[in-house]
């Protein structure tokens, strides 16, 4: 099984500067020249308790996040870098140009003269056999190392739609991708190709791809192993102290945009040490949550305030297999899911999640899969700005939906049908104090509808991995992750996701696996938006997902870094780096 880049819930979607960014003002800056600043460092504030915990090209299941993809992308160049507007950026891609053949079916693309690190130039060779690598991970019925975009893009198990069968090098820059039918050739271009970051074979090809992925399993959170000193990206490793910080140091070789900074992801075990951090210019690329509103003053105008929001939605994950923890298959019942979704207050759990700043509330409601706050963005892609709600706030009308469903209250308050009751814990990451009093009111609003849980905060790492672990299915009920970001499912189907959930749980998500189905296929542009506008709707109204708000954090940079928000990619979820300025 595989895992998705998920962010950290509670306003901590990407907080870190670096990772997202999208308006905001500015204060007044200091005087003074900081240390950092002469030593052309930026010191940038991971979300609360999450690490880095994978380097490698080809990114681990149970370690897929946004914030370990924005350091994979840095030192390992994608053969497609997907743009701000959901397009290619041709300037820090590998490739030079691709055509298209045989209806759509077969890609060919040429690749720039760019050089690894250590001189040696990347060749179609490197690029076609680390995509067979990729397919194999995903084709062993037990891979010794499970790669993390399985079913996205064109990669197998996924059969809904068309899959990757081969790449094949054509000389030294051309390599030949096919696939096993036609294909919308936006979606496997950006989806497919994007998430390919090649690894030169010379180095860590083992002799077959078994033992290539074994390699992978022992050291893809080890970055002081000889094979990562040839990258491809703009920046290269320098050293790591886990749950401290995290340092890279540019590539002179790189064959793009070249970086100038020395970048370290800080560690952030709590907002007030984050906080602290901010105070004493330890880090000087951060955020203040909420909970820090009021002693933002503190700062005294050492930095530029801005507000970011990225491509993403926030969720609850309900596990509906039959022996699902405490509850069986109860989520199964689409009435049952209707009704939980009645009793989430979005505008409450927004206001503590994301608060108000100067009188603007942060929070953003989100109805469907499809992120909120993008209009023009949401419109290119499904043809409208917005998908409107489907189940707003009313515990009463989903009581009354339980009622009608065949759910009635027992002794103890409690929803019971057939003996199973509606009663079961909510794992939540347990990184922010907005988030474990958001849990309460979502416990309070449910109890209205005799739905009792318990809140159980967890690392958000743990969280990521839970769902992934044997047995899985029978140590949760509801997962409150965080927030999905549409990385690598640029072109945002959702379809490695879905694949993913389906694979675990078949029982959720069938209703609208059609749709999801139909994004992929070719045809005009207006086809294609309108099968991405029936895959939204189907999200809004099937609920494979309890949708919940998601919201704009608040960061503080040092005035004298400049491009963190202009070189943001809310579809990429991180801010290239390679692109980000000081001055002296």
């Amino acid at each position: 099984m595989n895992m998705h880049r998920w962010a950290a819930l509670g306003g901590l979607i990407g907080s870190a500067a670096i990772l997202l960014a999208a308006c905001g003002g500015s204060t007044t800056s200091s005087k003074t020249e900081a240390p950092l600043q002469k030593s052309n460092t930026i010191v940038t504030a991971l979300p609360l308790q999450v690490g880095i915990t994978d380097y490698a090209p080809i990114a681990n299941a149970s370690a897929y996040t946004i914030y370990n993809s924005a350091v994979e992308y840095m030192m390992w160049a994608p053969v497609v870098m997907v743009s701000s507007s959901d397009t290619i950026d041709w300037s820090d891609s590998l490739a030079a140009k691709i055509s298209t053949s045989h209806e759509d079916q077969v890609y060919t693309v040429t690749l720039k003269n760019w050089k690894w690190s250590n001189g040696k130039s990347i060749t179609a060779d490197d690029v076609a056999w680390t995509t067979n690598v990729l397919l194999a991970s995903c084709t062993m019925k037990s891979p010794p190392y499970s790669y993390g975009g399985c079913g996205f893009g064109g990669l197998p198990p996924n059969s809904d739609h068309a899959v990757l069968q081969s790449a094949v090098a054509k000389g030294p820059h051309t390599v030949v991708f096919t696939l096993d039918k036609p294909a919308n050739p936006v979606w496997f271009e950006l989806n497919g190709l994007g998430q390919i970051q090649p690894m030169p074979r010379a180095i860590w090809d083992k002799g077959s791809y078994s033992d290539t992925l074994t390699l992978l399993s022992q050291i893809y959170n080890k970055p002081t192993s000889p094979e990562y000193k040839a990258v491809s990206g703009p920046y290269k490793f320098r050293s790591a102290i886990q749950n401290e910080s995290y340092t890279f140091v540019p590539n002179p070789s790189y064959g793009g945009h070249k970086a100038t900074l020395t970048w370290v992801n800080q560690y952030e075990a709590s907002d007030s040490a984050e906080f602290a951090a901010l105070k004493k210019n330890v880090i000087n690329a951060g955020y203040i949550t909420p909970s820090m509103f009021g002693s933002a003053s503190q700062l005294k105008g050492q930095y530029t305030q801005w507000l970011s929001q990225g491509f993403c939605w926030q969720g609850a994950m309900l596990n509906s297999a039959p022996n699902s923890l405490d509850v069986g298959g109860a989520f199964q019942d689409q009435k049952v899911r209707e009704a939980l979704q009645y009793g989430i207050d979005e505008k409450a759990l927004g206001q503590v999640l994301y608060g108000n700043l100067s009188g603007k509330s942060l929070s953003v409601p989100v109805y469907s899969a499809v992120p909120s706050g993008f209009a023009s963005l949401t419109e290119a892609v499904f043809g409208v700005s917005e998908i409107p709600e489907q189940f707003p706030f009313n515990p009463q009308k989903g009581k009354q939906v339980l009622q009608q469903d065949g759910w009635s209250l027992n002794a103890q308050g409690v929803m019971e049908k057939n003996g199973v009751q509606l009663k079961f814990p909510v794992f939540f990451d347990s990184g922010a104090t907005e988030t474990a009093n958001a849990a309460v009111i979502l416990q309070q609003d449910w109890a209205k509808m005799g739905v009792k849980i318990t809140p159980q905060p967890v690392a958000f790492d743990t969280l990521v991995a839970m769902s992934d672990a044997q047995g899985a299915a029978t140590k949760w009920a509801m997962n409150w992750y965080g927030g999905w970001c549409y990385e690598p499912n640029f072109y945002p189907t959702g379809g490695g996701m879905w694949a993913y959930y389906s694979a675990q749980d078949d029982y959720n998500y069938k209703p609208f696996f059609k749709a999801v189905a139909d994004s992929y296929l070719p045809g005009t542009p207006a086809e294609a938006q309108q099968r991405m506008y029936a895959y939204a709707m189907a999200t809004a109204t099937d609920l494979p997902m309890l949708w919940m708000p998601t919201g704009y954090s608040v960061n503080e940079s040092a005035p004298y870094i400049h491009g963190l928000q202009k070189y943001y990619n809310p579809v990429q979820a991180f801010t290239q780096m390679n692109w980000v300025t000081i001055s002296h």
